[in-house]
């Protein structure tokens, strides 16, 4: 009951958020930019967006390896592919990453293992984004009427690194794990114990982190790059630079946890930063809503995959995993 009200209401932030949109766009000229769009270069884009896609799983198997055994990247790929079908088609009930992480550690029933990995498989490319993002601002400081773009980027990369110390001190893990026997919350407090140890042996291997942290900065600019050639297809003649800070901070926005996998907040945002450097709302909605398109695109694959690997009692497992893991 609890999942089917958050889906409601995303679903109603959503819907308003694209009402929203379209009532600051004059729909001639978004007819026009979709009319006059470079459908070769648009093509080209979705293309370097799966070779993205396919550089992750490289990370993925990278971090997992020191943990548990691994899969082959032909197979860890389809299940990459179910993940992103699940986080387009079941956002609140079972996530993509809890799908991920329980076909990759069904077969050795080491799901505490696989948490750490598919969470530091997010985690590093989080971080290379902001790498970028930081960096992008100390080079070419991008001016945004309105929009304090040093003030957004440099607080949440310094929380970000904050949560990490956090994730790697084992003095921290030992005061929570206390405090929980204390309260007679034993189990929890086991489970925090499995995955500690895991992010502790990771630790240990400081080349598979620099490793996965070179993999996430290829594909981050992989990303930034496709976004990049994306609006050349649709015109947009912005540097790219600009795209190198503000993709970005359009993807932190995608992430707050109030519409249907970020849609809406994403076109939202892609209105409101490249409006405010010149671009056209036609063109920028366009953007955002092209952008949205390839994410459903890609979640097509793995809706496939998964009428292979489908089964019913999966299913209520991944969903105690997401709760036991929550």
């Amino acid at each position: 009951m609890k999942n089917l009200v958050s889906v409601a209401l995303k679903t109603s932030v959503t819907a308003f958020l694209f009402y929203l949109l379209f009532s600051k766009v004059d729909f001639h000229q978004f007819g026009e930019t979709l009319r006059n769009a470079r459908v070769d270069i648009l093509l080209a884009s979705f293309v370097l967006l799966w070779v993205g896609h396919y550089i992750c799983i490289f990370r993925w198997r990278m971090l997992m390896r020191p943990l548990m055994p691994a899969f082959p990247l032909f197979h860890l790929f389809g299940i990459y592919c179910i993940g992103l079908f699940f986080n387009l088609t079941f956002p609140t009930v079972v996530g993509g990453d809890v799908v991920k992480m329980y076909y990759a550690g069904k077969p050795s029933r080491r799901y505490a293992q696989s948490f750490a990995a598919t969470f530091l498989d997010r985690d590093s490319g989080m971080f290379a984004m902001m790498l970028i993002a930081c960096t992008g601002v100390l080079i070419h400081p991008v001016e945004i009427p309105g929009l304090p773009v040093a003030l957004i980027i440099w607080p949440s990369f310094a929380a970000f690194i904050l949560l990490n110390i956090a994730v790697f001190t084992p003095g921290l893990h030992r005061q929570l794990t206390s405090m929980l026997r204390a309260l007679h919350l034993g189990r929890i407090a086991a489970k925090i114990d499995t995955v500690s140890d895991a992010f502790q042996t990771i630790w240990k291997h400081k080349g598979v982190l620099v490793g996965s942290l070179a993999i996430s900065i290829v594909n981050q600019l992989l990303v930034i790059s496709y976004t990049w050639i994306l609006a050349r297809g649709l015109h947009v003649e912005l540097s790219l630079l600009y795209f190198i800070v503000l993709v970005p901070i359009i993807t932190l926005i995608s992430m707050i946890p109030i519409s249907l996998n970020g849609m809406g907040l994403r076109e939202y945002a892609f209105l409101s930063l490249l409006g405010a450097v010149g671009v056209p709302a036609a063109a920028s909605v366009a953007l955002g809503l092209l952008t949205s398109a390839s994410i459903v695109l890609s979640a097509v694959p793995g809706g496939i995959l998964y009428i292979f690997f489908r089964d019913r009692r999966d299913l209520q497992k991944m969903a105690a995993l997401e709760s036991d893991f929550s």
